[in-house]
């Protein structure tokens, strides 16, 4: 038993390498667009140093924080069956008494350090603004943009641990991952500090006589404050969440909350009442309103999210993703991918290119951007990163193989590289300390006692 379990142990570092291995003779692009068209050349994901070295381990925060709610379930379900496999097979090899007190009480003890370690992960990488991927390259003449992001100043995050995701932690948190400009869209609040911080970045830029011609590839930057915060809400109206793009006048909801009707009548007066662009959130119109899309698109609905980082709302196949793209296509809508951050996590799943002329100041930023989504279809360029989809090929009770498998689909060369050291790395501390556990355990034996013929 003991050289049986000796050979599993010794062939685990070698298994995990050559599977990370053979993942690589079928890799996909780290970046994509949704709607297929091709990605500008430049374009890249940078590492930051921490991240590379601790690769394994950020590396499952972005692919775990990318899933949707369904995979989430499967990830957790997944572990609860790989994890009582392996008690079995266990004691299987083992076989301890099991009606000893001691072997139900070393159980024990185990799920809970099992749970303890979980739970510390999964707390950690919600709460850590880590060091995260950020998207580079981006050609000159183009923002990244985020149409729709939280600060405290929403109830579901300014009454949890976000609390203190003011709009500066905001800014960091896009700035951290590549964006130039971020809409605000607190739910049903007009924010005052995103004009107050336009404001101060006009001011400054005309001190420092900075305009926003930028330089090289990575675009416009109005000043040194980081991205560029433009106003918006998010309005919880009749079964739906609709994001108002533009610097609205305060928001009297109440009207649009009892029935579509009056749904229908903030989408058909978002522009003429408010000045903005009516953007449907998932997933809420994916859940509330799918066969009615029409009816919200002939109301004076502009556009549609079709990819948006929340958990809940990544729940979107690719059938129905492209049944909206169709739509948006026919009726000349924008389509666009969303954080939708409440500022947990430091995962950036999704970015936006839009190409804009040169701007002076954040206002006129803003309302190019807002005046290049008017133009329709599809309004800006979709950056996505690979991930395990909803829809995937993977059983839901796969998902935790799903996960590393397409995370490593998907790595480049010096993250893969750094996989393979910490593999070794541990493989190795292991042996160690089974060796010295196991010397200490011979030092204790007792000496045998001479037989008296000797």
């Amino acid at each position: 038993m003991t050289w049986r379990a000796d050979g599993i142990r010794e062939a685990i570092p070698w298994a995990l390498t050559l599977l990370l291995l053979a993942s690589r003779l079928s890799p996909v692009p780290p970046l994509t667009d949704p709607l297929g068209a091709e990605l500008p050349a430049s374009l890249q994901l940078t590492v930051p140093t921490t991240y590379l070295v601790l690769a394994p381990l950020f590396t499952l925060w972005d692919g775990i924080s990318m899933l949707s709610m369904s995979r989430l379930h499967g990830f957790l379900t997944g572990l609860a069956g790989f994890y009582v496999l392996w008690r079995i097979v266990r004691h299987i090899r083992t076989r301890p008494p099991l009606r000893s007190w001691r072997t139900w009480l070393e159980e024990l003890g185990i799920l809970l350090l099992s749970l303890l370690g979980l739970l510390g992960f999964i707390v950690a990488g919600a709460i850590w603004h880590r060091p995260m991927l950020s998207l580079t390259g981006i050609p000159w003449g183009y923002q990244v943009v985020d149409f729709h992001s939280h600060t405290a100043a929403s109830h579901d995050v300014g009454n949890t641990w976000m609390s203190g995701y003011d709009l500066a932690a905001n800014l960091r948190w896009h700035g951290r991952a590549g964006f130039n400009v971020v809409f605000v869209t607190d739910h049903n609040v007009v924010s005052r500090e995103s004009r107050d911080a336009r404001r101060e970045a006009r001011v400054g830029s005309r001190e420092s006589g900075v305009g926003s011609q930028g330089s090289g590839v990575r675009g416009q930057r109005l000043g040194d404050a980081g991205p560029t915060p433009c106003p918006g809400t998010e309005v919880s109206a009749w079964q739906a969440h609709i994001v108002l793009l533009g610097d609205t006048l305060t928001i009297e909801r109440d009207p649009y909350t009892r029935s579509l009707a009056g749904l229908l009548t903030l989408l058909r007066t978002s522009d003429s009442s408010y000045g903005a662009l009516s953007l449907a959130s998932l997933p809420e119109y994916r859940r509330s309103h799918w066969e009615r899309l029409d009816t919200l698109i002939q109301a004076g609905l502009d556009g549609f999210e079709i990819v948006n980082a929340s958990p809940k709302a990544n729940e979107l196949t690719r059938p129905e993703r492209d049944r909206v793209v169709d739509l948006a296509r026919k009726h000349d809508l924008f389509v666009v991918g969303v954080s939708d951050s409440h500022g947990w996590g430091a995962t950036s799943m999704v970015w936006n290119l839009v190409r804009v002329p040169p701007a002076r100041s954040p206002e006129t930023l803003c309302t190019a951007i807002l005046a290049r989504l008017d133009q329709g279809y599809p309004g800006a360029q979709i950056i996505e990163r690979h991930r395990l989809r909803p829809d995937g090929p993977w059983p839901m009770w796969l998902t935790p193989v799903g996960v590393v498998w397409e995370t490593w689909r998907s790595m480049g060369r010096p993250l893969a590289f750094s996989w393979l050291a910490w593999i070794w790395v541990v493989a190795g501390l292991l042996n160690l300390l089974r060796s010295r556990a196991l010397r200490a355990k011979i030092a204790r034996r007792p000496a045998p006692t001479p037989s008296n013929g000797s």
